[in-house]
């Protein structure tokens, strides 16, 4: 049975994200278990967590071509049983070389889908809908970060040491796999895009898909009528970049730079030990304390969904790179002044409450929305490799940064957070110059980019 409800549609899509951030909570909560069970060099621990980005760029690079060959939902599910495989291997595998191949299929799977599922989400949803569905990704992800982080400190908490080394990771990502599972077989309920129906030359079929998400039969003709007279009549490969192409394009190159410039990876990875540096206190407490990233991601989410389709992109944009400038600018400060108590500790919950509603959501949702049709699946494979490249800069360099000893002397492990938040003032500056897309149709604002320049 196929799913109508595009509120359950966009669940369904979404909960790939909750899986994936639960695979991040539960990497950052594991690392500990697995660095001892490998007796990894610290130089390694870095590795360890970034290796699944060479599969994220892998994913991301052809994920646009996939996503125009078989189509965005099957798109969706070859990589999601190739990611599958992956976490079986890490969980069984019994030499690092082989963990290390489990985490590359897994990540092909995330960078597949960090393209596709948006792709399909914004391609699908009315326009009226499609910033809340956009979003509802949000909340599972919030609800990943939680669950992850609270299983995660259980068994931190429950089992020895020596228990989670030898098994307990093992587990966790066991516990993953069968999650997994279950969000490959839903996704076999979901309908196909009608944007790639159309463009295989599959009008009626497309036509009926709106019809199942559309309120209205005039809506649904108004629509039809609209992608008819945007479809191309050549196919995607014979698009030439100019006109207006080149700024939707420039867009979706330079927003990954800002979203990782953020420093949200560094704070998701390395929740612990910022927990245990800022707080004072001891593990089992900074494993406690990053739940709360979930429910401040949570709280943000739930934010977005409501308001998403009510405040327009460009406002919900500014406020969160506005909140995340200050927040990290007093986390900068108070580091650099070595005022280090729990207090310092709300800020992070209020970047990633920030986070959430503009770089983490509302971007995702903006740059799928301001891609025409037929550069769609091409631009967004373009900002999924740029993403990727940026958040192995950060996880990569954050722990550098912070082992640096002029750094660390003359800031005081105040230097990243010093550049994420110089980099979110930078960002605010970008968000003014940039054209609302709310209540607009794909069509309607491919036409806006027309006007800078026709490619046709």
């Amino acid at each position: 049975m196929k799913s109508n409800n595009i509120y359950l549609v966009a669940s369904i899509v979404g909960s790939a994200g909750f899986i994936f951030v639960y695979d991040s909570a539960n990497i950052s909560g594991s690392i500990r278990y697995i660095r001892e069970y490998y007796n990894l060099l610290p130089n390694q621990v870095g590795i360890l967590v970034a290796i699944s980005l060479i599969g994220n760029f892998i994913g991301s690079l052809v994920a646009g071509y996939c996503s125009d060959r078989f189509g965005r939902k099957n798109t969706m599910i070859y990589g999601c049983i190739l990611g599958l495989i992956g976490l079986i291997i890490a969980a069984l595998s019994p030499i690092l070389p082989i963990f290390y191949i489990g985490r590359i299929l897994f990540g092909f799977s995330v960078g597949v889908s960090f393209v596709a599922a948006p792709m399909y989400i914004t391609e699908i949803s009315p326009a009226d809908k499609r910033g809340r569905c956009g979003s509802i990704r949000q909340i599972l992800l919030s609800f990943g970060l939680i669950v992850g982080y609270t299983i995660t400190f259980l068994f931190n908490k429950i089992f020895t040491l020596e228990w989670n080394i030898k098994m307990g990771w093992r587990f966790l990502i066991s516990i993953e796999a069968i999650l997994f599972a279950i969000m490959i077989i839903l996704f076999f309920t979901l309908y196909e895009s009608p944007r790639w129906l159309m463009i295989q030359g599959k009008d009626e079929e497309a036509k009926l898909v709106l019809s199942k998400f559309l309120s209205c039969n005039d809506r649904v003709e108004l629509v039809y009528k609209e992608m008819l007279a945007n479809k191309p009549s050549y196919q995607d490969k014979h698009v030439k970049i100019r006109g207006g192409l080149i700024y939707a394009l420039g867009i979706c190159a330079l927003f990954p730079i800002f979203r990782q410039l953020s420093g949200i990876n560094a704070i998701t990875d390395y929740s612990q030990k910022i927990f245990a540096a800022i707080s004072n206190t001891g593990s089992n407490l900074a494993y406690f304390q990053s739940i709360f990233i979930g429910v401040s991601e949570l709280l943000g989410a739930i934010f977005i969904v409501t308001f998403a389709d009510k405040m327009g992109r460009k406002i919900l944009l500014l406020i969160g790179a506005l909140g995340m400038f200050l927040s990290e600018g007093f986390i900068s400060f108070f580091i650099y002044k070595l005022d280090l108590n729990i207090d310092v500790s709300y800020l992070v919950y209020i970047y990633n409450f920030c986070f959430t509603i503009s770089a983490g959501a509302m971007l995702t949702v903006y740059i799928s929305e301001i891609l025409p049709t037929v550069i769609r699946s091409k631009g967004s494979s373009l900002a999924g490799m740029i993403n990727w490249i940026f958040d192995g800069i950060i996880i990569y360099s954050f722990p550098l940064l912070n082992s640096n000893i002029y750094l660390t002397e003359k800031f005081h492990g105040a230097f990243p957070f010093i550049i994420y938040s110089s980099a979110m003032f930078i960002f605010i500056i970008v968000i003014l110059f940039l054209p609302e897309t709310k209540n607009k149709t794909l069509e309607e604002i491919a036409n806006y980019w027309k006007t800078k320049g026709n490619w046709e």
